[in-house]
């Protein structure tokens, strides 16, 4: 973990480089399905509901999809990031077997993802954050909650470059409300299963 966090920089740097890219004709992340998401907004008016984005998404772009690397992703646009992984971080890398994924996740503002666990106990994952908006490390507007809700759930803001590490198979959701002001309307991260 702490090569992930030592390399934070270079990962972000690469991440915002292929999204500014003027060879991206469209949005390169793609949705899970909308089942597993919805509205995180408590507004109450139409037009506070159009001001907070009606359409939340949580979209991903896999370096490794259930074991299996993405190539032509992981050499044509984030080559630094791939090197990182697979030659710093080798021996906590499940991303290679096929309960493990490594992929960019992108929390829409006003997105909550709803409360699941994952299929086994033998993987970890860890969140790299890297693009929160500001005032967001208390778990004010965005956090990661993991646990049973007023039983043992914890529930933590994200902040860029730290690691958040959890078991992957306790129930666990994310929200992000954002600041429909700030310039930052996202939340974006790296997901690596250990």
């Amino acid at each position: 973990v702490g090569a992930l966090q030592k390399n934070h920089p270079i990962i972000r740097r690469e991440l915002l480089a292929f999204l500014s890219s003027k060879q991206l004709s469209s949005d390169p992340f793609k949705p899970f399905d909308p089942k597993v998401y919805t509205h995180a907004s408590t507004a109450t008016s139409q037009s506070d509901n159009t001001r907070n984005n009606t359409h939340p998404e949580w979209s991903s772009i896999y370096l490794y999809h259930q074991g299996i690397r993405q190539s032509d992703i992981c050499n044509k646009y984030f080559p630094q990031t791939t090197h990182i992984l697979e030659t710093k971080c080798p021996h906590i890398m499940a991303g290679k077997c096929g309960f493990g994924s490594i992929y960019f996740s992108k929390l829409e503002r006003n997105t909550k993802v709803k409360e699941h666990c994952g299929p086994t106990n033998i993987r970890w994952r860890c969140h790299l954050p890297l693009v929160v908006p500001k005032n967001n490390s208390t778990g004010g507007s965005s956090c990661l909650r993991v646990g049973l809700p007023g039983v043992n759930e914890k529930c933590v803001g994200w902040e860029e470059g730290v690691p958040l590490l959890f078991d992957d198979s306790f129930l666990h959701s994310a929200v992000h409300h954002g600041d429909c002001n700030a310039d930052e309307n996202n939340c974006e991260s790296i997901n690596i299963d250990m």
